[in-house]
């Protein structure tokens, strides 16, 4: 437990959430609340609300790559 506690709160960790919904007018039709935390050692977010399966596979993709991309450059910089 307290590894996961320690790890949780580290700058190379991120957080996403998904919540998703149908909406009561339109059951064929998502909505989805897409709730980012870029970095969890820093405490700030972004919401963003989308409309389609597609666009929230956009969102996590995005956010996947950002975190990839941010991380491969911390290792770079801590090697140099």
């Amino acid at each position: 437990m307290t590894e996961q506690t320690q790890s949780e709160s580290r700058a190379d960790a991120a957080a996403l959430v998904i919540r998703v919904w149908r909406e009561p007018s339109d059951v064929a039709a998502i909505r989805a609340r897409i709730t980012r935390q870029p970095n969890l050692g820093v405490d700030s977010d972004t919401t963003t609300v989308v409309a389609s399966a597609e666009a929230v596979y956009r969102e996590v993709r995005a956010w996947l790559e950002d975190f990839l991309h941010r991380s491969s450059d911390e290792t770079s910089e801590g090697e140099a």
